[in-house]
């Protein structure tokens, strides 16, 4: 059966002497793997529709049960050229499409990631600044999509609105519950021994810049600033967040490139 459906290319390979095999997030029918014939021939009618990180359109030959489709036109929508063209864009991209590579299985639709991925990197082609607050952003939004949002408003403990001020303040985050204690709960649960394998440490501006990660508009992201040390520990904070809910997630192969810019 003949289907069509867009789609965002998570990962190509090469296959045999002149085709691909490639990965795809569509919004119809969640993610896919299917084979394009001739697609590394030089007059391959696919050109630059297959490569990853890449908004297209696609049309497959579909059959039930068949782990591998079979591509008859794929042609691009939204090229995202800032993002192929430069190295910390293209990082931060990456990044992205290989969680989403790992989190999901194959035909399982789900249109609101489809929809958050294409929207995350529509933003970051926009972008002129902090690229790493969208990857940030997409962890945090993807965390509620999979069913263990983050509740930055009150105090896990006391229920006390969170006003996450003080630059010498430290939270402490739960990571079993998705929340953090307020500076009195904070302190008592760091003397009882409580910050254990559930439980991270949070300077005041790594607290204060995931709320407002949490609830800025995503065409807002590139407006939040905050300190290299802020974005490690984000960045530290949110992929032991994720490892926490999701059991067996492995380390990102592109973190290598992404941590390059919290350096």
């Amino acid at each position: 059966m003949i289907e069509k459906t867009d789609a965002i290319v998570l990962k190509s390979m090469r296959y045999r002497d002149t085709s691909k095999i490639v990965t795809f997030y569509t919004r119809r029918y969640g993610k896919i793997k299917a084979i394009a014939k001739g697609a590394r021939d030089s007059k391959s009618k696919f050109g630059a529709a297959l490569e990853p990180m890449t908004l297209s359109s696609l049309v497959i030959y579909k059959k039930e049960q068949r782990e591998l489709q079979l591509v008859s036109q794929c042609d691009i929508v939204k090229p995202y050229k800032r993002i192929h063209s430069e190295m910390e864009r293209m990082a931060v991209a990456l990044s992205i499409v290989e969680l989403i590579n790992q989190l999901t299985h194959d035909e399982e639709e789900n249109l609101a990631l489809f929809l958050l991925l294409v929207k995350t990197l529509d933003c970051l082609e926009k972008s002129e600044r902090m690229f790493e607050s969208h990857f940030f952003a997409f962890e945090i939004r993807l965390a509620l999509l999979f069913g263990f949002a983050l509740h930055l408003e009150n105090c896990i403990s006391c229920g006390r609105k969170l006003e996450l001020n003080g630059a010498k303040t430290a939270y402490i985050l739960d990571l079993s519950k998705g929340g953090i204690y307020c500076p009195t709960c904070s302190a008592t649960a760091g003397k009882l021994g409580a910050q254990g394998h559930s439980q991270y440490r949070l300077r005041a501006e790594a607290a204060q810049s995931l709320k407002l990660l949490h609830h800025l508009d995503m065409d807002n992201i590139q407006n939040l600033e905050y300190t290299t040390e802020a974005g490690n520990e984000l960045n530290e904070t949110l992929r032991l967040y994720l490892q926490y809910h999701i059991e067996g997630l492995k380390p990102l192969k592109a973190a290598k490139v992404f941590q390059s810019l919290h350096v």
